[in-house]
């Protein structure tokens, strides 16, 4: 499929949209794009009109920041249904992509059918060292400024508990990605507003704990066991939490189970939906 361009409130988003039925919007995590769900893409199209995209500030959209400190993020979201004349979609977020969708559900809960979270941020605020390192200047500087296959591997692995199945195909997008200057620093202003050297900042947990509990959506929630990112215990805060949600996890899987299992992330994703 060949990847488009749209408008939207401003910023220019690359994204890929194929099949026909209810809306169903994929959103990657820090430092992601719309290639991390390349094994989910097309079992999701043959039964939802599927869309994937660029956040602003990462891929090949538009370099601008958007801060987590406010509502900008689900304020993007509203823009983005209304670009593609969506009244009501299901969303699926991994990490960051999973707050972004569930600061979206409850700010527009009118907009949203079903919401899947996956290994996302926010139940707690406890995160990787290296996601918090990156928030002290120069640190994530220098750390951006190093970029080859190998430390591209390096990196990606520990997202995965399996590091043969870092896909060896998305390195070069990555390098290709990080190698534009613009993309570094949109991506360590939009960690900084949203992590400190602490982890996730308090009062974005707090907000995100506050109003999981007067979430209505049904919400599947996936996770991996052995995530290195956002640990497992957060995923069982949030099956706390949210009243109408079902919590699965991945064993021998680490932060991107749609790409470390993605039959059984398909299979499981579609069984919800359906459901």
């Amino acid at each position: 499929m060949k990847e488009e361009y749209l408008s939207v409130a401003g910023h220019k988003i690359r994204f890929l949209e194929k099949g026909k039925g209810p809306p169903l919007v994929l959103l990657h995590g820090m430092g992601g794009s719309l290639e991390w769900w390349e094994y989910n893409f097309d079992a999701f199209s043959r039964k939802y009109r599927t869309i994937a995209f660029d956040f602003p500030g990462f891929g090949y959209s538009t370099k601008s920041s958007l801060d987590f400190s406010k509502n900008s993020p689900s304020d993007f979201m509203g823009s983005f249904l209304d670009a593609f004349h969506i009244s009501k979609a299901s969303l699926i977020g991994n990490s960051m992509g999973g707050l972004i969708v569930f600061l979206t559900a409850v700010n527009q809960p009118e907009r949203i059918d079903k919401l899947i979270l996956v290994d996302t941020v926010g139940f707690g605020v406890k995160l990787s060292i290296l996601l918090r390192l990156g928030t002290v200047f120069p640190l994530g500087e220098l750390a951006l400024s190093v970029r080859n296959h190998m430390i591209a591997r390096i990196f990606l692995s520990r997202m995965f508990y399996d590091s043969q199945k870092v896909p060896d195909q998305l390195i070069p997008t990555v390098l290709e990605i990080f190698d534009m200057p613009q993309t570094r620093k949109a991506c360590l202003s939009i960690l900084r507003s949203g992590v400190d050297l602490k982890g996730l900042k308090k009062e974005i947990c707090i907000r995100v704990r506050d109003r999981a509990g007067s979430l209505p959506h049904k919400t599947l929630i996936i996770w991996g066991a052995n995530d290195k990112v956002s640990p497992l215990n957060q995923a069982y805060v949030g099956k706390n939490l949210i009243k109408n949600s079902q919590l699965n996890v991945f064993d021998k899987c680490g932060h991107l189970p749609q790409v470390e299992w993605p039959e059984e992330f398909n299979h499981l994703v579609l069984e919800f939906l359906g459901s």
